[in-house]
């Protein structure tokens, strides 16, 4: 959406630490500095654009705690949230993307990816990525045993 140059295929794309063009500036698992020292201040992925601030951050719990974990990460980034429009003059947005280790998914998540003009990847699809990320861990695990 952005046009930002990417693999062909999401999963095989290595993001830079920071991508810039025209319209926005990527920064994942980028350090923000603020006047005030948050514990907060490293979100997974965050967009610049020149009228709005967007903070990502994604987890993959377990499935009986997705609710829980999307509640926990809008809260994680609040004070991170305050700090950049406060210094930046920018409204700013938190975004949680979580998706359970089998599957499970918080009922707003189709929403925060609308937001986010998500089109390349369905939620289907994200399921299925954190389904195997499991499987892979787990088998990792057993072999090891």
């Amino acid at each position: 959406n952005y046009n930002i140059k990417t693999a062909i295929n999401w999963w095989e794309h290595q993001p830079e630490k920071a991508t810039e063009n025209q319209t926005v500036k990527i920064l994942w698992d980028f350090r923000i500095q603020t006047d005030k020292v948050l514990t907060h201040n490293t979100p997974d992925i965050m967009l610049v654009e020149r009228n709005k601030v967007t903070i990502i951050d994604i987890t993959i719990p377990g499935d009986s705690r997705v609710d829980e974990k999307e509640q926990e990460k809008i809260a994680k980034y609040q004070d991170l949230n305050i700090e950049i429009q406060r210094l930046w003059h920018k409204p700013a947005v938190v975004i949680p993307v979580v998706i359970g280790t089998l599957g499970a998914i918080p009922k707003a998540l189709e929403l925060h990816l609308k937001q986010l003009k998500i089109d390349k990847i369905t939620i289907s699809q994200m399921q299925k990525a954190a389904l195997l990320g499991s499987a892979r861990i787990l088998r990792k695990y057993i072999t090891m045993s």
